[in-house]
């Protein structure tokens, strides 16, 4: 299950992926993040703003006998035209794998 923190945030990245065509790509990406863990009923993930542009960051949290408890956590970085994943500004975010953007021109991972 996601639960989404800040809706105003989460409009803008969900308008801007479409502005470019790349909502299937965001989509993608946020069903990964939300299925995180299985069962939705145990466990779920809260999503945050992110200080990079077009990012989130997020928070698996598991169901437990006294309430939810914290998990994993990590972001759902973008990387594309002025922000590339290099470490560099305005992201400050590597990319183990730099040939996954070959071919696209937008695109979100997944950083723990």
């Amino acid at each position: 299950m996601l639960i989404i923190e800040n809706h105003e945030h989460f409009d803008k990245v969900r308008e801007f992926a479409r502005s470019v065509g790349a909502d299937a790509e965001l989509q993608k990406r946020l069903d990964l993040v939300a299925g995180f863990g299985g069962n939705p009923a145990k466990v779920r993930c809260r999503l945050y703003s992110d200080f990079a542009p077009h990012s989130f960051f997020w928070r698996i949290e598991y169901s437990s006998l006294k309430g939810w408890k914290p998990g994993l956590v990590g972001g759902l970085i973008y990387a594309g035209p002025g922000a590339p994943s290099d470490g560099s500004a305005p992201s400050f975010s590597v990319s183990l794998n730099p040939g996954a953007a070959t071919g696209r021109k937008h695109m979100w991972s997944i950083h723990t």
